[in-house]
């Protein structure tokens, strides 16, 4: 291949043939990064590997997983930039020229692929528009658990204090367009998305609670200008929506950007703990530099100066690196006196607010926003959020509008983004330690799809559900099905009690002076008296004062005062219709059934950084894994049993058998007495067989190690000697370390394994290489990628390792990782075996390895030589 001499130095590189003959460069884009390895190893290495990836391409080779965890800020990675030699179309073309169309006699001509694609591209390229929230923007950043409430909740994410969770959170106004001003009198949107280990967990609220009136504060159809008929007839008549109309037309309507508001969760939900009693609660998260507004004047002037107000200021603050603070609060309530008869109010009743002197807030957490997204379209646009996204520990409860937001606004996301939108990085649940759904194919579907699962259940191959998270029951009050009204408060004059009280008690006196001032230069544009007198009457009943202030602000109002007074009397009943009106017994109830905590077992997970499927571990079991005690792969179980203080009399207690592997005339088999090794597996390797006949089997160590971690675990850690300690980190921080080091572990393994097999004679009994095919090329290219890797890891744990001292490659926390575990078998695996140094010419790593080799968790090799000889565990557990 000649390549031209006035391309760009980085585009000729990128070309160049192997000297080998070999592509053995990963990130050259002209070959594939599995052609690249198979062509290297031969497809012929032993035990397991984890094939590399690239950072090219434009993230596309990336998952959604590892996009977020990067974007979110939960593990270092630079920003996805392009760093392809040259553009390309969608398919991976080069691009010729964008300036000089295909053209017959300057003609354009429907041949040119690359001007159509372009143009179809544009033509496509914004998503349908929310139909609500849709001017908004967002950031990322964690919450963190600051108070035990672990009584209360088992809620994973909640059930250590100083738990960290990754966020991201989208501000919004609530309706009108995605063009509108920040700053214009607006409810305000706050979702927050909690990436957690059981899952993505979404809070979806506002800056003060109501009901949703988005029709009427829409644009008129006819004309599209403001429909000030609409606003005011829906509220005119619907007592129940006052107190979010006061609010509305409050200063609270126009908020100093997203960042100076606190948020509401609006609805009553359940927090359920590990006995599966639960309670009620609202959610406040409170803004750490209080609440600020504009006046109406002040927001109308910023509208004009600047209408991307609220978006700007965020961004900038982060920016310039500010922490934008919230504290999570929480307000709880016993089921028993969740009674609107015993409270004077409704608690399921999204339109009431419970009063904080009778259930005061209490702090549980804290919220922090410290990231920008990297791309608008894809990290903010894109991101989707349903009230139904509940982890185990939080529920639904009997409130009617969060019943049915659970259900519609999943549908809208799926509508506007589609039914695959967990593909897309901002809506992936990559923390969750289980990512195994069993909704298959829509459009667009990239990833696994069913992954091999059949496409039903049950099913004789596989069953892997949760019982334990199934929601904790409760009671309603009757069981007839009709269209008879649950609302306490609905007919009758109860419905003004709480807005009264905001009104005289709640709000100062230059704040009911706003919202005189702000209501009445909003009615005034209403063009029918009946409406206005009709608001007016609905406002009577919450304070004459405010209903006179409104009325005397009208440029020349067609009534009287006094019909308002008169008309007020009986707004309460407003097209409630009696047939529909609740009788005495029908009221929102959620009682605890009896025996309820019964029918929700306990189960305790422990935290795990890992996206990898953690199965439900079951009951009444039989764990056989295959080991090769002096092999590379299985030693890290055996590291990990010792570090974690299992012995041979826990294994029998937990029905696991051990079965030692030897190497015999070049064949690694089972010992005499002990059930064969399974045909064609790697090791070391594990079968989970349960009573029923069924099997399940996990072929990689890390995986294996995890399964082990969540039956101790599940045993109750502690207990018989077990080291309580997490072995996959115990911090948010030393988990995702963790997960990194192994990662980058995974790669410089594999690496060293083809720079290994084509210099050393001694690795072709088992590599598939000859003599002939041994290239030293490809030796010295693969060693010199291993040790780029291995230099990687020393700028990632420097810190640790040399000034902080601490034992484990992940930092503060468990002394010994999963990490930690990988690389020291790794290290001593090379020199017993082949007499190589694996951190000889990295000597930060070395330092870590001098350390930890006398650790009691690193067994012998003559203790690991006596297992493979004799096959008793003992000498390397027991001992």
């Amino acid at each position: 291949m000649e390549i031209p001499s006035n391309l760009p130095q980085k585009l000729k590189a990128a070309m160049a043939p192997s000297s080998t003959g070999v592509n053995t460069n990963q990130n050259d884009p002209l070959m594939h990064p599995l052609e690249a390895i198979s062509q290297g190893i031969q497809g012929a290495t032993q035990g397991e590997y984890r094939a590399p990836r690239q950072s090219h391409m434009g993230s596309s080779n990336e998952g959604p997983a590892d996009i977020i965890a990067k974007v979110s800020g939960s593990v270092q990675g630079g920003k996805r930039e392009d760093d392809g030699p040259y553009f390309t179309n969608n398919e991976g073309i080069p691009f010729p020229d964008p300036a000089h169309s295909k053209n017959i006699g300057g003609i354009p001509v429907a041949s040119d692929v690359w001007l159509f694609q372009k143009q179809q591209t544009f033509n496509r390229s914004k998503n349908l528009e929310r139909m609500v929230h849709p001017c908004g923007s967002g950031a990322f950043g964690f919450f963190e658990t600051t108070k035990d409430v672990s009584g209360l909740t088992k809620a994973h994410f909640l059930g250590t204090v100083g738990e960290k969770t990754p966020a991201f959170v989208r501000f919004s106004t609530v309706t009108v367009g995605r063009e509108y001003p920040d700053e214009a009198r607006n409810p305000r949107g706050m979702a927050i998305k909690l990436y957690t280990m059981e899952g993505n967990y979404d809070i979806v609220g506002l800056n003060f609670v109501g009901p949703d009136v988005i029709r009427s504060q829409a644009r008129n159809p006819k004309n599209f200008l403001p429909d000030y008929d609409a606003l005011f007839d829906l509220l005119a008549n619907t007592p129940e929506g006052n107190h979010a109309g006061l609010m509305f037309f409050s200063d609270h309507g126009t908020p100093v950007g997203w960042r100076n508001n606190h948020g509401y969760g609006c609805h009553t939900f359940k927090w359920v703990n590990a006995e599966g009693k639960f309670v009620y609660i609202k959610y406040h998260f409170i803004a750490k530099g209080g609440q600020k507004q504009f006046t109406q004047e002040q927001a109308t002037q910023m509208c004009g100066e600047d209408p991307d107000y609220s978006k700007r200021d965020l961004w900038e603050a982060i920016e310039a690196g500010e922490n934008i603070e919230w504290t999570a609060m929480v307000q709880v309530m016993e089921p028993q006196d969740a009674d609107p008869e015993k409270l004077g109010f409704d608690p399921f009743d999204v339109t009431k607010v419970w009063p904080r002197k009778q259930f005061p807030m209490q702090e549980f957490g804290r919220l922090v926003l410290n990231k920008n997204p990297e791309n608008f379209h894809r990290d903010v646009e894109q991101a989707a959020f349903s009230p139904g996204s509940m982890v185990p520990g939080v529920e639904d409860s009997p409130d009617p509008l969060l019943q049915f937001r659970m259900f519609f606004y999943r549908d809208a996301q799926y509508h506007r983004i589609g039914v695959n939108l967990h593909q897309i990085p901002v809506n992936c649940p990559f923390m969750t330690k289980s990512f195994a759904p069993l909704n298959f194919d829509g459009q667009m579907r990239v990833d696994a799809n069913h992954a091999g699962n059949k496409q039903y259940a049950p099913n004789s191959f596989a069953h892997k559900f949760r019982p334990d998270v199934a929601e904790a029951p409760y009671q309603v009050s009757d069981n007839v099905m009709s269209r008879k009204s649950h609302y306490y408060h609905e007919g009758k004059k109860s419905e003004y009690d709480q807005p009264r009280e905001l009104w005289t008690r709640v709000f100062t006196e230059e704040q009911r002076k706003n919202t005189i001032k702000n209501t009445g230069n909003m009615l005034k544009f209403v063009g029918y008296p009946e409406i206005q007198k009709k608001y007016l009457a609905q406002i009577h009943n919450i304070g004459p004062d405010l209903a006179q202030g409104v009325y005397d602000m009208l440029p020349k109002p067609e009534f009287q005062f006094s019909e308002v007074e008169k008309l007020s009397q009986d707004a309460h009943v407003w097209y409630k219709e009696k047939k529909f009106q609740p009788s005495t017994n029908n009221k929102l109830q959620g009682y605890p059934t009896q025996g309820h905590h019964d029918l929700t077992p306990a189960v305790t997970v422990s935290s795990s950084h890992h996206i990898l499927a953690t199965m439900l571990i079951p009951t009444r079991s039989h764990t056989t894994i295959w080991l090769w005690p002096t092999g590379l792969f299985p030693r890290r179980i055996i590291y990990y049993l010792r570090a974690k203080h299992i012995t041979t009399t826990l294994l029998q207690k937990h029905n696991i058998t051990l079965i030692p592997i030897t190497l015999s005339d070049n064949a690694l088999v089972a010992l005499d007495g002990y059930e064969a090794r399974p045909a064609n597996s790697s090791l070391p390797v594990m079968r989970v067989k349960n009573d029923d006949g069924t099997e399940t089997w996990i072929r990689e160590s890390i995986s294996i190690m995890e399964y082990l971690e969540e039956v101790f675990t599940q045993d109750g850690a502690g207990s018989d000697g077990v080291s309580s300690v997490d072995m996959r980190g115990t911090s948010l921080h030393q988990r995702a370390c963790t997960h990194d080091i192994q990662s980058l572990l995974s790669d410089a393994i594999i690496w060293s394994t083809v720079a290994m097999i084509h210099s050393n004679p001694a690795t072709t009994f088992w590599s598939g290489l000859t003599k002939a095919d041994m290239s030293p090329a490809t030796a010295a290219d693969a060693q010199k990628k291993f040790d780029a890797l291995l230099s990687k890891l020393e700028s990632w744990v420097e810190r640790d390792v040399v000034v902080r001292k601490t034992k484990s490659l992940s930092g503060a926390g468990a002394d010994v990782t999963f990490a930690d575990i990988a690389l020291m078998a790794q290290v001593e695996y090379m020199h017993e075996m082949y007499g190589l140094d694996w951190v000889a010419e990295h000597g930060m790593l070395r330092l870590w390895w001098e350390r930890a080799k006398g650790e009691e968790w690193v067994v012998k090799r003559e203790a690991l030589l006596e297992a493979d000889r004799t096959g008793e565990w003992g000498c390397v557990l027991d001992a």
